[in-house]
Order: structure tokens, then sequence, then C-alpha cells
């Protein structure tokens, strides 16, 4: 930490939310082509801190990291479908007796927690992918891994989902799998597919990402019940959403399309979609 105290002016400490803001930011104004210079200037125009040009150079070629040994952030396909999935089912927990930082995936199937945890570890560079863990108590499989950065960036986009889409939009179908593997269904006999969610941010993120492969999609709003009871428990729950949001795909050639380009990790799901699409080259 301190190259970090040097070459932020007046040698002051950063706060962890802080230097993930300041990092952000920086890449943020790199993918926009600015130079190091501008950078520095736009950043200290904006957040009130000057960070040193060659600094930044550092951070934007790798050599760098703002949280020195934590784990970086490796741009790519598994990065993608892991912030995809999580978006959908995923959970943060942190553990403060041993200073960890868990991003945490809890599913019914397995195929789609394996394909997760293997993600989850290429986008943290791990070489060995995280594996599933059967939890007797929630019935569910769960998958999880530690890093301060990504957690913190997750943390920041549960505000403004929107803050991922640097990270998605060069990899939108392997985003949208893993989202539609955590939040879609195929309706076969209406010929849809569909996913949906509470928060319109991420509906329509996700509508963008279709949108990039060639996909249209349709949102709908439709109000839900105050109260749900769960199958595992038969407890009584509310919900905490007034209500819920639809992203649904239909029509031949947005259902042909999804089927070459997106698709479901899920064995069941890949089924129901392989039905929908004889059903079309039946006709």
């Amino acid at each position: 930490m301190t190259r970090w105290r040097d070459e932020v002016m007046g040698g002051k400490y950063r706060g962890l939310e802080e230097r993930l803001r300041l990092y952000d930011e920086v890449m943020r104004l790199r993918r926009l082509g600015l130079g190091y210079k501008r950078i520095a200037k736009a950043v200290e125009e904006k957040c009130g801190v000057y960070l040193d040009p060659g600094m930044i150079r550092n951070w934007v070629k790798g050599r760098y990291y703002p949280l020195g040994r934590c784990n970086k952030i490796v741009e790519g396909p598994g990065l993608a479908y892991a912030v995809g999935a999580w978006l959908g089912d995923g959970t943060l927990a942190r553990d403060k007796r041993n200073y960890e930082y868990y991003i945490k995936l809890a599913v019914s199937d397995y195929d789609f927690a394996e394909e997760w945890g293997r993600c989850l570890a290429e986008a943290l560079g791990r070489s060995k992918p995280y594996r599933p863990r059967w939890d007797d108590k929630y019935e569910r499989w769960v998958v999880k891994g530690s890093s301060v950065m990504l957690y913190g960036l997750l943390k920041r986009a549960r505000e403004d989902p929107w803050i991922l889409m640097p990270y998605l939009e060069e990899y939108p179908a392997e985003a949208c799998r893993g989202f539609f593997d955590a939040e879609g269904w195929v309706n076969v006999d209406y010929y849809r597919i569909v996913a949906d969610n509470t928060d319109l941010d991420i509906i329509d993120l996700f509508r963008k990402l279709l949108e990039e492969l060639g996909i249209d999609s349709k949102i709908y709003l439709c109000r839900q019940g105050e109260t749900f009871t769960s199958s595992r428990t038969g407890k009584v729950y509310r919900y905490n959403s007034e209500y819920v949001i639809y992203l649904a795909i239909s029509g031949e050639e947005n259902i042909l399309r999804f089927a070459e380009n997106v698709g479901f990790t899920i064995a069941r799901k890949r089924l129901k979609l392989m039905k929908l699409v004889r059903k079309y080259r039946k006709i």
C-alpha cells in the first residue's frame, strides 16, 4: 500500500471502496480512448483525487492493482457468464473474521453450479474451478469464491447494474447464457423463451445485450401477489417487490438465433429449447 500512498496527492491512505471506485473510473475512461494524462485530469475533476499518470498506465497495462495482492478480475467470457448468472441468482457474503469476501451462487441444478464455478475461477485467474457443495438445509448446490475486487464491483452493481456493461458487452452471448441459466425458461406451447427479475435495470441490461446479438425481445411488467409460500419450508414470505418484469423472446428468427448463439448450460432447459426448435423446423 506504500506505493498507493506515495502516488496519491498528499500521501493519504484510501479505503477499499474509494480505491475500487477510482480504479473503475480509470478503466472506464481508458475504454473511451483517453490518454493517461487526460484520465488523471478527469479523475481529479470528478473525484477530487490526483492519480499519477504513470500509476494509471500500470493499472491499464495490468502491472499493478489498487488492491495489491487481492484477486484481480480477468475480463473475458468466464467473467461475463459468472456475472450474468450472479445478477440472476447470486449473493454476496463477508467473513469478517477471516477477511474473506465471497461471491456465491446457490442453485438446484448441478450442471449450472459446476459451470458457474468454472467460469468464476477463470474470472479470478484461478487454475482450478470452484466445486459445488450440496447444502442439506437449503437443498441447493452452493458455489463460492473469494475476491475483494469482484465483491466490491458487484456490491456497487446492486445500486446500478449498468456499471457491469463494460465487462459484459464484449461477450454478450456468454453474459446472456449465464442470466438465462439463472432466470430463464422455455415455453414450448407459446413459442417463447422468457427470463424474469424484479429489477428493471437488470432486465433492460440484458435486452440490450440480446440486441447486440441480433435478438429482439420485449419487456412486460406484471403485478405479483403480496406473499408466497416456500415449497421447501411451507412458510409464507412477503415479496420484496410489487412487480415482476419479464423479458420475452418470440418469433422464429429470434428463437433460432438464441438457440444458435446463446443457449443453456442446464440440461433440462436445453431439452426444452430443442423441442421448441424442432417445432419450427417441422413448420
